[in-house]
């Protein structure tokens, strides 16, 4: 986990815990669904992703990715959700959604690493191609801003495919597609017979992927080869 000192100073006399976050995220959804399960008081800094009130100089200077969301606690600033939902259960251990063995806890760190790495590749791509490279379309003088602000070559190269008139192909939408039913099969299997993803108990796997899911559910991905999952969604 990574703590940033915000370039941003106004970020820097925060106090208590900040949430940069947007209702269109489901990254933001998983922390506030954390942040509501610890019954944590937060101060909601909404950014409007439609509006693209994340381009700006002000907001890179808190999260140098301009993605949302950010934590701003006491200044001090962490900027992956899945890497929120550990610092928050760090901080704020009771309750408690870590797992009672290491096993477990192994168990759960691999599932909030599988929701990161196919977050850009997988998950944003399928969204963006299903519904979200229609609505977020930057004007040139946004996307001049984005190009000047954005240092992260991933980033780069994913927005730029959805620029200057140009959008997410069918094979894009396939090559996620497929990411996605492969950890989908996996998870699938994991809950069979089971309530939760991890042991016997909700954890930060599940406040983790639950969102996921219902972000593809708007874009329309099919789950009924998992039925499993579908159980353990509703």
């Amino acid at each position: 986990m990574v703590k940033l000192v915000p370039k941003n100073k106004d970020a820097l006399s925060l106090e208590g815990l900040h949430l940069y976050h947007s209702a269109r995220s489901n990254c933001s959804a998983r922390v506030r669904l954390l942040l509501e399960e610890k019954q944590v008081a937060w101060t909601s800094h909404h950014l409007d992703l439609l509006k693209k009130e994340n381009i700006s100089e002000a907001y890179f200077g808190i999260n140098p990715k301009g993605l949302v969301p950010a934590l701003v606690h006491d200044g001090n600033v962490v900027i992956e959700s899945n890497d929120i939902l550990v610092y928050l259960e760090e901080c704020f251990p009771e309750p408690g959604f870590r797992a009672v063995s290491d096993k477990e806890q192994a168990d759960i760190d691999q599932w909030l690493r599988k929701s990161g790495d196919l977050h850009i590749p997988a998950i944003k791509t399928f969204q963006y191609y299903k519904i979200n490279a229609a609505v977020l379309v930057k004007s040139k003088a946004e996307e001049e801003l984005f190009r000047k602000l954005q240092t992260d070559p991933e980033l780069l190269e994913f927005h730029g495919k959805h620029s200057g008139g140009k959008s997410f192909t069918d094979e894009d939408a396939a090559a996620a597609t497929d990411l996605l039913n492969a950890v989908f099969a996996e998870m699938d299997q994991a809950l069979e017979n089971k309530d939760w993803l991890v042991g016997d108990n909700y954890t930060l796997a599940d406040i983790s992927w639950g969102p996921t899911v219902t972000t593809l559910l708007s874009g329309g991905f099919d789950f009924a080869p998992f039925p499993n999952i579908q159980r353990w969604y509703e």
